[in-house]
């Protein structure tokens, strides 16, 4: 399983203010209660634009496997949700390195560099990209995720994802109130350009995300995944 599902499945839209904001998290990410690494994330919205960046690496005793990723994605805010324009990933797993780059026209992506690009352009089975039209890449999916949300329907959030060969599904809907904080679960779904074994092995990754009042909004504080791994938790810093 790839890194960025670990921080998002195994391990998503406000009216915004007219002047630009900025926003910089960090994440301590956990698997089986065990410390694995650290996700940070930075962006900056505009009312009409945002640009966000994001960078996870592997701490401690996990540094043995010592993986990590660097994604970047900027695009539109709209009143149906973020639109990405162009996306960019750098991604090592330990024992495989990959990188992709995805720009976007009336919202169909297009592969426009990276490994990925060899990989689908000599696969017959290619997932057809005029069908991913209205996809989001991983990492606008991930800032949906952590991103503060009003709290009026902050657990009402569905997305598809393509990353350049694959395409999934991550949707919030079920809310649970706990005095002045909100825990919405939901579920990323594989969907398709998985292989069989992944297929296999687990197509469906529960989540639950907490969210805490910060002023008007309800600022992401923990995200908790249920994998085949064991349970992958993000915890703000």
């Amino acid at each position: 399983m790839r890194i960025y599902a670990l921080a998002l499945a195994a391990l998503l839209l406000p009216c915004l203010p007219a002047q630009a904001s900025d926003a910089n998290s960090r994440y301590d990410v956990r698997l089986l209660g065990v410390p694995v690494g650290q996700l940070r994330l930075a962006a900056r919205e505009d009312g009409a634009r945002y640009a966000v960046s994001a960078a996870f690496a592997t701490t401690g005793l996990a540094r043995i496997v010592d993986a990590s990723f660097r994604m970047s994605a900027q695009g539109r805010i709209s009143p149906a949700g973020l639109a990405p324009g162009r996306y960019d990933e750098q991604i090592d797993t330990g024992s495989r390195r990959s990188t992709a780059q995805l720009s976007y026209a009336q919202g169909i992506p297009r592969i426009t560099g990276g490994t990925v690009a060899a990989k689908v352009a000599g696969d017959p089975g290619a997932l057809d990209l005029r069908a991913q039209k209205g996809s989001v890449d991983p990492l606008t999916a991930l800032y949906g995720v952590l991103r503060d949300r009003p709290r009026n329907g902050v657990c009402s959030y569905s997305v598809i994802i393509y990353d350049g060969a694959r395409r999934a599904s991550l949707a919030m809907s079920a809310r649970r109130d706990e005095a002045d904080r909100v825990i919405c679960s939901g579920a990323y779904r594989r969907l398709a350009g998985f292989s069989a074994s992944e297929m296999k092995r687990q197509s469906v990754y529960p989540f639950t995300i907490t969210y805490a009042p910060m002023g008007d909004m309800m600022q992401p504080q923990a995200l908790s995944v249920r994998s085949g791994y064991g349970t992958a938790e993000l915890t703000r810093r």
